[in-house]
């Protein structure tokens, strides 16, 4: 008897990170079925004919601002985005109010986010207590994420003791943390040495313009070489207490950071993997000159940026989404110091992926490799997502290469309502977004539901009660 399948993706090119074939895709059930076919029998089929199907593209660092700050954004906004852009898995960040980092506000921040969400997810739990990281790992966190840092003007991350400057407690977390088998996100620096210079050679000098702020990054002031000093420690600390280590804003810093990250990965063999937000690769001085305080900061050299992912040093790629109101951050004009950081990407992201595709930055392989199929080994959820095995959850984008796209405010589905790459053009973009059987988005448009969109727990996860009942879709 021939089996009756919910949907068929067919005539399409099948691309996975190390292969591409011609090939149909069959589901049932939320799963990856059969690949091959012709399959006759289906309650519903998509032509795929001229365009990649490939497993569907994490996006592994979003700040969705709930609870506390959504006047910027909402899980439901957020991850509409998400769709929209061709991505079908998202874990978001923890700078909220109030911050995840004990089991009451985690499970909060759980219980608000569920009826929102458009496309499947994670939450990281907030690392600033060593004693309440196990009950986040049981609650289900997907790793814990640390402020190593904190703004100059106390801007930046928005609950200021986020910011774990201790490293006796920075240490205790990366033992914590091991013990519970998660992996720690750390966002380094050494922020009194970036205050104490910043305040010296321009706050003080009354040099706090636009143009001010760019020279300082230019000169590793903000977001450069505190970094790297504030990366050099924790490589250690992790190496000695064997935590795995996640290293967040590899795109910001300056090189040396690179070969840190190599000697950590290659030569000792330490459990590193580097996250890699490639705005700073794409943008340009042009478009920071246009957009100004909305901009995504280019990196001083790009080309060793491309050279860490060739070599295995980037692991991952992200476009960072971190938005906040025109209203806070225009007046960063006149005072880019006051105001906080950060822009648009998880909608941008998988076009700006494929347009590196066309250019030759990367292979489509490449692309998978990258933004599929490691970040779900990294976070432990491989092959489960983003593969094309047989029984994988069927998370699916469908992808044109030859489809142009111009980045405008008004087709924006953040709350902010403005992209940081107006008026830009890219070459590839998504055609159909995928969850787990599910058509969420197509041809640009959200089709899917908000509270369709799944919470997905981390490794360290209790199992739920056999008396709990399943999670309906």
């Amino acid at each position: 008897m021939t089996q009756t399948y919910d949907l068929v993706v067919e005539s399409g090119t099948v691309t996975t990170a190390s292969a591409s074939w011609k090939a149909d895709i069959a589901v049932l059930d939320g799963k990856i079925a059969a690949i091959g076919g012709p399959f006759p029998a289906a309650h519903r089929r998509i032509d795929a004919r001229g365009m990649h199907v490939v497993p569907g593209f994490w996006h592994v660092h979003c700040h969705f601002r709930e609870p506390g700050h959504t006047y910027k954004e909402d899980f439901g906004t957020g991850t509409r985005a998400a769709a929209a852009g061709g991505v079908t898995f998202c874990i978001d960040m923890t700078n909220n109010d109030p911050h995840p980092t004990t089991l009451e506000t985690f499970e909060m921040k759980k219980a608000l986010v569920a009826p929102k969400a458009h496309v499947d997810y994670a939450l990281y739990g907030g690392g600033l207590y060593p004693r309440t990281v196990e009950a986040l790992a049981k609650a289900g966190a997907i790793g814990i994420k640390v402020f190593n840092t904190r703004h100059i003007k106390e801007v930046y991350p928005y609950i200021s003791e986020l910011g774990v400057l201790d490293h006796g407690i920075l240490y205790e977390l990366y033992e914590a943390t091991r013990d519970v088998g998660l992996g720690a996100a750390v966002h380094h620096d050494d922020p009194e040495w970036v205050k104490r210079l910043t305040f010296r050679d321009y706050i003080d000098k009354g040099r706090t313009d636009f143009a001010a702020y760019l020279d300082s990054r230019r000169n590793g002031y903000m977001y450069g070489h505190g970094m790297v000093a504030g990366l050099a420690a924790s490589l250690y600390y992790a190496r000695i207490c064997g935590v795995r280590l996640h290293v967040l804003h590899c795109g910001l810093m300056p090189v040396g950071a690179f070969e840190m990250i190599r000697h950590a990965k290659f030569d000792l063999g330490q459990a590193v993997t580097a996250e890699l937000d490639f705005a700073s690769m794409l943008n340009t001085p042009e478009q920071e000159a246009k957009v100004g305080p909305r901009t995504c900061f280019t990196h001083v050299d790009p080309e060793a940026s491309w050279a860490a992912i060739r070599d295995g040093i980037a692991d991952v790629l992200v476009l960072e989404h971190a938005p906040h109101t025109a209203e806070e951050v225009d007046p960063g004009w006149q005072d880019m110091f006051s105001v906080p950081l950060g822009g648009t990407g998880v909608q941008e992201f998988v076009p700006m992926l494929l347009n590196a595709v066309n250019q030759g930055r990367l292979t489509l392989n490449d692309a998978v490799r990258l933004c599929s199929e490691t970040p779900a080994k990294i976070f432990g959820l491989h092959p489960r997502k983003g593969s094309l095995e047989v029984g994988a959850d069927a998370d699916l984008t469908i992808v044109d290469l030859d489809r142009e796209v111009v980045f405008k405010h008004s087709d924006m589905l953040s709350k902010t309502g403005y992209t940081v790459w107006e008026g830009m053009k890219a070459k590839g973009a998504p055609v159909c977004t995928i969850v787990r059987g599910a058509t969420v988005m197509r041809e640009g448009k959200v089709v899917g539901e908000p509270g369709y969109g799944r919470f997905t727990p981390g490794i360290a996860a209790t199992p739920p009660s056999s008396t709990t009942p399943a999670v309906s879709a």
